[in-house]
């Protein structure tokens, strides 16, 4: 699309636009307003000083002289002769390179004159001279120039901010460089098994020591540079502060006079006069490019781009004959002969005629881009053909009309700036209300504000952190800034691992439970720990991506130390119980424990604590560290196997070996009775009242059947049997004995339930 779809090629719409706005402005009556200063940054850090052992300019020589040694050697070695020779040259010549820049820049010469740099980095200030009202060019020469340096100070931030993650990451790949550094020693001081890896691994060894000299030359060069573009950034804050009082004391205080306007307009046209003639000569050019034979090629190129560049012209000529009109319209808004109403009329007719501006500019620089692309390729177009190539002349002809619809583009890009520029300085001039005139405004504005606002909170810095190497005799700091959007993607990032790591853990498990056998409580407390061993990698892997160094939290310690440190004190205590437990396997899920007054089933063995679930069904919530620090029972531990016992009591006169067969019949004949141990009848006591028997048997504990139910039926077996032999029973006797603390055997009398089949003494 060219600069004629923006309908530029109707100069009379741009001379009637701006016109209206200039007519607007030339009966303005307001009050002059100075122009408002962006945005005031705050100053950079302070660079840090330099350690007193720093290497002095002799050490530095004797190194560069070692490294230039040592690469002649490696450029002398013969290829193939040594191991990894590539890799070594390439790193002792960018060794060598660094040291001579080092070295350079340690000169007395170059650091005078680097010092005599950092001083002219502040530049004169103009000022203001007489009395006021001031002429109104020589406030806009003010403003020129706090433009520029406005402009300057937003390149050094950027070029900071690049610097600073330039310096991040060479602390990073010093970091790895060390590290690699300390393998390869390790690898270089143990045994070889050939010679041949003895020589590799000092190969491996020397390049290690390159690498890190370069990468902590190159960190040290950064920091350098940073420490540069800090004292240019500093040096800029005292000019621009008195650009700023001098704009602020010209405020409301200018004048434009008919001398002045004069001078611009004599300027203006002359510069109308040397488009005309430029437009004249190229269309004498396109007449030339047209009468050549249609066969050639590149006329019809050549044509295409001469009629835009003529097009160009015409639009910059229609350009400055608006800019004319906006001078005339200043002078007269100076003049301040509006009221309230036409104020705001004239102020809302130049933000509609400076939003059209914007928006053409966007337009033409997508139109130069393309002029660029097309001039590039035409380029290497003529490049690529030989010197006596007929259709080189052909081609650079279009390179040519190429090149000069670029340079007219380009002149049309800094007319549209002027006149943005213009307009901005007049609406600021004119005032007026700042209220929208329509609903389209209202919600523009809107947008802006929300825009702003969000952006804003977005990068604020909620604190920050500091990271410190020592690297050349001096210390070199990091800032980190943790800002709300960093804290956003964090959590982000923190929610997706945690769902990704739950997943992962479950995977995990189910592939061990298909290949192993694990059990249901197992499996699940597996789950847990790779769980939370996958969280704390999230962790750390999205604190790195992020960029937030573990140090950004160092702010906690003081407040949070002796409450941490108390507080961690029983976590890490259980954590590391916890741990031993899992790995000894003393107490598994699904054992049957007794713990001080309570008993039941071992549920979850976690983190902290293990839950064991009580007969009646109450869990209780154990810390790990009292199953190491107390006496436990576990009856499932060893076996599954407990012993129970049932007492009769049989009349003084029966036969008691009878009794005694009945009683093992009995208790062989239920099939919840284990065979092995085998069941056994023990004559106890003679009572008072009966001849007392103890019939002792074995169950499982895993058995679908509970002990109290079993004990229920050899009771009724044995009743029936005693009966059936005319055996009475004297009286009752206390049923159940059980091989278990009070506690535990009174809960099973009590309720009868749960799977504990407990034995008895």
């Amino acid at each position: 699309m060219t600069l004629t779809a923006c309908r530029l090629d109707r100069p009379a719409w741009l001379r009637a636009g701006i016109a209206a706005a200039a007519v607007a402005v030339a009966a303005v009556a307001a009050q002059a307003q100075g122009v408002p200063g962006l945005m005031r940054l705050g100053p950079a850090p302070a660079a840090p000083a330099a350690a007193a052992s720093a290497p002095t300019l002799a050490e530095w020589t004797s190194r560069l002289e070692a490294a230039r040694a040592e690469h002649r050697r490696l450029l002398e070695a013969v290829p193939g002769s040594t191991t990894l020779l590539p890799e070594r040259q390439m790193a002792s010549a960018r060794l060598v390179v660094l040291l001579s820049a080092r070295v350079d820049a340690l000169r007395p010469g170059r650091a005078a004159s680097a010092s005599a740099g950092a001083e002219a980095a502040a530049p004169a200030v103009a000022e203001l001279k007489g009395p006021p009202p001031f002429s109104v060019l020589d406030v806009d020469a003010l403003r020129d120039e706090l433009d520029r340096l406005l402009a300057q100070q937003a390149t050094l931030q950027r070029r900071l901010k690049l610097l600073e993650n330039s310096l991040q990451a060479g602390i990073r790949a010093r970091g790895d460089a060390e590290a690699e550094l300390r393998l390869r020693r390790e690898q270089a001081s143990a045994p070889a098994l050939r010679a041949d890896d003895a020589v590799e691994r000092e190969a491996q060894l020397d390049l290690a020591v390159l690498m890190a000299q370069v990468t902590e030359l190159l960190v040290v060069q950064d920091d350098d540079a940073r420490r540069q573009a800090h004292e240019q950034l500093s040096a800029l804050d005292a000019p621009i502060a008195r650009l700023r009082a001098e704009l602020e004391r010209a405020h409301g205080q200018t004048r434009f006079d008919e001398a002045e306007l004069a001078r611009i307009v004599a300027g203006l046209a002359a510069e109308r006069q040397r488009i005309a003639t430029e437009s004249a000569r190229v269309a004498k050019r396109l007449a030339r490019v047209e009468t050549l034979p249609a066969a050639a090629g590149w006329r019809d190129r050549t044509a295409a781009a001469l009629k835009e560049a003529i097009q160009a012209l015409s639009e910059l000529d229609s350009l400055q004959r608006s800019l004319e009109l906006l001078w005339r319209g200043r002078q007269a808004a100076i003049a301040k002969q509006l009221d309230a109403r036409q104020l705001n009329e004239a102020a809302s007719r130049l933000d509609h005629v400076l939003e059209d501006l914007r928006d053409l500019r966007r337009r033409l620089d997508e139109e130069s881009r393309q002029t660029r692309y097309a001039l590039r390729a035409q380029q290497e177009r003529v490049g690529s053909l030989a010197a006596g190539d007929p259709a080189r002349s052909g081609e650079h002809e279009v390179l040519e009309a190429l090149l000069a619809l670029a340079e007219v583009r380009d002149r049309l890009g800094d007319g549209f700036d002027r006149g943005v520029t213009m307009i901005e300085r007049a609406r600021t001039e004119i005032g007026g209300s700042e209220r929208p005139a329509s609903t389209a405004d209202w919600l523009r504005q809107a947008a802006e504000v929300a825009k702003s606002g969000l952006l804003a909170l977005w990068q604020y810095e909620l604190f920050s952190a500091t990271e410190s190497v020592q690297l050349d005799g001096r210390t070199i700091t990091v800032d980190h800034g943790v800002t709300v959007g960093k804290s956003v993607g964090v959590v982000v990032m923190l929610a997706l691992g945690w769902w990704l790591a739950g997943r992962l853990a479950g995977a995990i498990v189910a592939v061990l439970g298909r290949r192993t056998p694990l059990s249901p409580h197992l499996a699940r407390v597996l789950r847990r720990w790779i769980n939370s061993i996958l969280l704390l990698a999230v962790v750390l892997l999205v604190l790195k991506m992020a960029r937030i160094p573990l140090t950004a939290f160092a702010f906690l310690g003081g407040a949070l130390a002796i409450g941490v440190g108390f507080g961690a004190q029983n976590v890490i205590k259980n954590l590391i119980s916890g741990i031993i437990i899992l790995f000894e396997r003393k107490i598994r899920v699904g054992d049957v424990v007794s713990i001080g007054g309570m008993s039941g089933t071992v549920v979850t063995v976690d983190l902290r604590a293990t839950t064991v679930r009580g007969f009646d069904g109450i869990d209780a919530i154990v810390p790990n560290s009292t199953l190491l620090e107390n006496q436990i029972s576990n009856w499932s531990g060893g076996s599954p196997e407990v012993r129970r016992t049932i007492a009769v009591g049989v009349a003084y006169g029966s036969d008691v070996r009878q009794a005694a067969q009945l009683l093992l019949r009995c208790a062989h004949g239920s099939p919840d009775v284990l065979p092995q141990p085998p069941a056994e009848v023990l004559f106890e006591d003679f009572g008072a009242d009966a001849l007392i028997l103890r019939l002792r048997y074995w169950v499982r504990l895993d058995s679908p059947r509970a002990g109290p139910v079993i004990d229920s039926d050899l009771r009724f077996a044995i009743h029936d049997a005693l009966a059936e032999a005319g055996i009475a029973i004297a009286f009752p006797q206390r049923d159940v004995h059980l091989d278990v603390p009070g506690a535990l055997r009174v809960e099973l009398m009590r309720t009868g339930a749960g799977t504990l089949g407990a034995p008895a003494a």
